[in-house]
């Protein structure tokens, strides 16, 4: 069974599909990556955590720093909002590690299919 790769133009405005090949571009470059449909939805999913990371991260340095500029105020509210976002960041840092570890094996995957590795056994 083989694995549906797709294939992202050169940068130079070529198309692999316009050369009839999509194992040669129709210029002098190379291509540059082909991807497997596993590989561009784990892709996509790490995007997508990344996209709800950057504003948790944003939003902790600012309680980070508003706790430090407060001083003897009662700021147990701002605690468990940091709380609760650290918490929140963390269960985003395991799914990252989660789909990292599904790309590195859908990578292999790829590889063995291609001839360039051996299954494991």
């Amino acid at each position: 069974m083989s694995t549906p790769v797709t294939i992202e133009n050169c940068g130079c405005g070529c198309s692999a599909a316009e050369s009839g090949s999509i194992h040669e571009p129709p210029c002098d470059c190379s291509l540059k990556m082909a991807l497997t449909y596993e590989e561009e939805a784990i892709l996509e999913k790490l995007r997508n955590i990344k996209t709800k990371v950057r504003p948790i991260a944003q939003t902790l340095k600012e309680i980070e720093f508003r706790l430090s500029d407060r001083t003897g105020e009662d700021s147990s509210g701002v605690e468990g909002e940091w709380t609760r976002l650290s918490d929140e960041l963390s269960e985003l840092r395991s799914a990252w590690h989660e789909w990292e570890s599904r790309l590195e094996d859908a990578i292999e995957r790829k590889w063995i299919i291609l001839g360039h590795r051996e299954p494991r056994k």
